[in-house]
């Protein structure tokens, strides 16, 4: 404490100038450090309000690079599924040229099995059809059907075609271009040609090298040559062809054709005839010989007979009038006469001309002179002696009679059973009894019609004439079983015994069924034979009696018939399946019921059999292909590694956590992906010798991957885009909130510079006056002393 004592005014003046330093003072540090508060003790509120704005600040700032670097990794990621999918499209584009290239086929081999169901190892039997004959017939007369064939072509007649040979062999085409030594034999053959009854044709064969390369083409120039006529080509009136030995040879088409071969047509060279092998024999007339030519114009025969009881006569002529005018000049035209004429009349008479083989000279024929059954019929053939012996050696002249046939029945059965007053056939088919009344003077085809206009009878048995006036019944069928009960009609018509006490006949067949059955012990119905080809659905044939079900091997060929994939056959009793060749695999599953029993009982082997693949060669360009999409997929692995970003790798199955506040209660989770080829499911493809891409199906399996993979990349794309764009703006708005935080806690402490720049100037011009005011009051304390000096 100062022991000096200072007056008022100087003592109130030191205190302003001291406040106004202190203030000064304050003014001055707010101006230096830019702060209005720069301790707890200018502002505690504001001081400590505003240091915990700027804590948060400072926390967010820091969670703030972590948020960039999280972006950077999703860019990576984002980067890497680019680059992924351009090597994904670049996979798809080798996979879709692998598929456009050619597929090497493959082809299996066909698969078959065969077994006789009759055999002793199968079903020990043959299916039977019950049948039973007639021992007589009875009731009336019956005039059977005369039938007598002629065979033609034999001695003194024998019908031929004219025919010309050549000398010169022609092996193959080469050999025709050399007949014509580059063209210095070419030259023309005539042909000249006469028709029986018509003019004189001419046909000049143009032969040149120029034109003809082949000996398709040398036969063609023949054939297409014309008499001069449009249309009135070679190949009307003759044949050429080579023969077993490649020699040129020409024949007449029909035996009313007679022709010659030389060189006097125009341009004709004598290289040509030689080079060609018209030379020697192949030169000159070769006649053919018709009936005109053997018999003669004018020789007749004639026809007679009776259809029913109407009479007819027919003449035909050796000449060259045609069938029409009832005239003929060979075994062709006679043909067409006979069966015109006399073939509507109940078949009296037909004949069949045999096509000649190629190259053939003589014509053959069969004649069959016939009459419909009935009362007293006959057919009588009369005429020219040579014509009749042009037909057959000793000819065909004299009477054909129906033959009429009948049983005594006082004779034949020592009971003397007759139709005297008719009576009732009766005949039981499958249980079922039918009932048949018989005339007294019925005929056997009278009895055949009746027992026909039953109709189950005639759905379930055939009747017939045996040919010799005998009936026979037969079952249509091999599941069929009939009997006749014995009675006076049934013994006179030989169809029971004839004893005192008459038997009823029983007649039974066998059917495959009934085979089957046997061999199963009894199990055979509702069993089972079972298919399957291909791999495709089993295809099921049931054995049985009831609808629907096979028990003959008729049924059984039916129900073969109807399976798909396969062709199944029944020849006589030999099942045959046959599973055609394919270019996928072949294969014929056999099975059953009773673990295959009944296909064993039928002599097949249950099991699968597999068509053989046969070798193929791989396409080169395919292979190719499967090595550079294999090398992709290892592409993929490695960029899938490479896409990483500070230790994490969003494609590799790292995750992401994001956090967005200072404790950490705001986050985002980001799940990584397996995006390498294993991930994608992209497996490589190897193989060879038909495997691998050579394979369609092993192309089209990869092609599915790559587009599912495709898929999978865009839609995760889309994921991490979304992701990429939050975290932006989380940042943006961290970024915003550092600011706000910032911004806030300064206006709190920060000084207003200009504020205090303008209290600094007042200040300093208060700091004067005080100074002066001060130096006023010293100086009157110095005018008191001077008082006392």
């Amino acid at each position: 404490m100062s022991d000096v004592t200072l007056s008022a005014g100087v003592r109130q003046n030191l205190l302003s100038l001291q406040g106004t330093a202190h203030m000064m003072s304050m003014t001055q540090n707010r101006l230096a450090t830019g702060k209005k508060v720069n301790s707890a003790l200018d502002n505690p509120a504001n001081f400590f309000t505003s240091q915990s704005l700027n804590n948060r600040a400072t926390d967010l700032n820091s969670l703030l690079d972590s948020i960039g670097q999280a972006q950077k990794t999703l860019e990576a990621a984002d980067d890497g599924i680019t680059a992924l999918t351009k090597l994904l499209q670049s996979a798809k584009a080798t996979v879709q040229q692998a598929r456009q290239a050619p597929q090497p086929i493959t082809t299996y081999g066909a698969v078959s099995q065969n077994s006789d169901v009759s055999t002793v190892a199968n079903l020990n039997g043959n299916e039977t059809i019950g049948t039973i004959k007639s021992n007589a017939f009875g009731g009336g007369v019956d005039y059977s059907p005369v039938i007598k064939t002629l065979a033609t072509g034999a001695t003194p007649f024998s019908e031929t075609r004219g025919q010309a040979v050549g000398s010169v062999a022609f092996a193959n085409d080469a050999a025709v271009v050399t007949a014509f030594n580059a063209g210095a034999n070419d030259g023309t053959v005539q042909i000249t040609l006469n028709v029986s009854g018509g003019a004189t044709k001419t046909f000049n064969v143009s032969l040149t090298n120029a034109a003809i390369t082949t000996k398709a083409g040398l036969l063609a120039a023949f054939h297409n040559t014309t008499s001069g006529t449009p249309g009135d080509t070679l190949d009307n009136y003759l044949t050429l062809d080579f023969n077993g030995s490649n020699q040129l040879r020409v024949t007449a088409n029909t035996a009313n054709v007679d022709f010659s071969v030389s060189a006097a047509g125009a341009g004709s060279t004598a290289l040509t005839m030689t080079n060609f092998g018209f030379t020697g024999g192949a030169v000159g007339a070769h006649p053919s010989t018709n009936l005109l030519d053997s018999v003669g114009a004018g020789q007749a025969l004639t026809f007679a007979g009776n259809t029913g009881s109407t009479p007819y006569t027919k003449t035909v002529t050796i000449g060259t009038g045609g069938p029409g005018a009832g005239q003929v000049q060979s075994l062709a035209e006679l043909s067409t006469w006979i069966n015109s004429n006399l073939g509507v009349l109940g078949g009296a008479a037909q004949l069949t001309v045999a096509a000649p083989a190629v190259g053939a000279t003589s014509v053959t024929a069969t004649i069959n002179i016939t009459q419909a059954a009935g009362s007293a019929n006959t057919v009588t053939v009369s005429g020219s002696s040579a014509f009749s012996a042009a037909l057959k050696g000793g000819g065909i002249n004299g009477t054909y009679n129906s033959a009429p046939t009948f049983l005594d029945l006082g004779t034949a059965n020592s009971n003397a059973y007759d139709f005297t007053n008719g009576g009732n056939l009766t005949i039981s088919v499958n249980g079922q009894v039918q009932t048949v009344g018989l005339a007294a003077g019925d005929r056997i085809t009278d009895i055949i019609n009746k027992l026909k206009a039953n109709a189950t009878l005639d759905n379930n048995l055939t009747f017939a004439d045996d040919g010799s006036g005998h009936l026979q019944i037969t079952a249509k069928s091999a599941d069929i079983d009939f009997s006749i009960p014995a009675n006076t009609v049934s013994d006179a018509l030989g169809l029971t015994s004839d004893q005192s006490t008459p038997t009823t006949t029983q007649t039974t067949s066998t059917s495959l069924f009934d085979l089957l059955n046997t061999k199963l012990g009894g199990t055979a119905d509702g069993a089972t034979l079972t298919l399957a080809v291909n791999g495709g659905s089993p295809q099921t044939v049931t054995f049985g009696t009831g609808t629907g079900r096979v028990s003959t091997l008729a049924e059984l060929n039916t129900a073969l018939g109807t399976l798909s994939g396969v062709t199944a056959t029944l020849a006589g009793t030999t099942i045959n399946f046959q599973v055609p060749s394919n270019t996928k695999q072949t294969t014929l599953t056999v099975s059953g019921s009773s673990n295959g029993a009944v296909a064993a009982a039928l002599g097949l082997t249950t099991g699968t059999q597999s068509g053989l693949a046969s070798p193929t060669t791989d396409n080169t360009t395919r292979t190719s292909l499967q090595a550079d999409f294999n090398g992709l997929l290892t592409q993929i692995d490695n960029l899938v590694a490479d896409a990483s970003y500070n230790g994490i790798n969003l494609l590799s199955g790292n995750d992401l956590k994001i956090t967005f506040n200072e404790d950490g209660s705001s986050t985002l989770n980001i799940g990584g992906v397996q995006f390498n080829s294993s991930g994608l499911s992209l497996n490589p493809v190897n193989g060879t010798n038909g495997t691998g891409f050579q394979d369609d199906t092993i192309v089209d399996g990869a092609m599915a991957q790559i587009t599912a993979a495709l898929t999978s990349v865009r839609a995760q794309a889309s994921k991490f885009g979304s992701n990429l764009t939050t975290v932006q703006i989380r940042q943006d708005f961290t970024k915003g909130l550092i600011n706000t935080l910032q911004t806030g806690g300064d206006s709190l402490v920060l000084a207003d510079s200009n504020e205090e720049g303008a209290n600094m100037l007042a200040l300093q011009t208060r700091q004067q006056l005080s100074t002066t005011a001060l130096s006023l009051s010293a100086q009157a304390d110095q005018a008191v002393l001077r008082l006392f000096g």
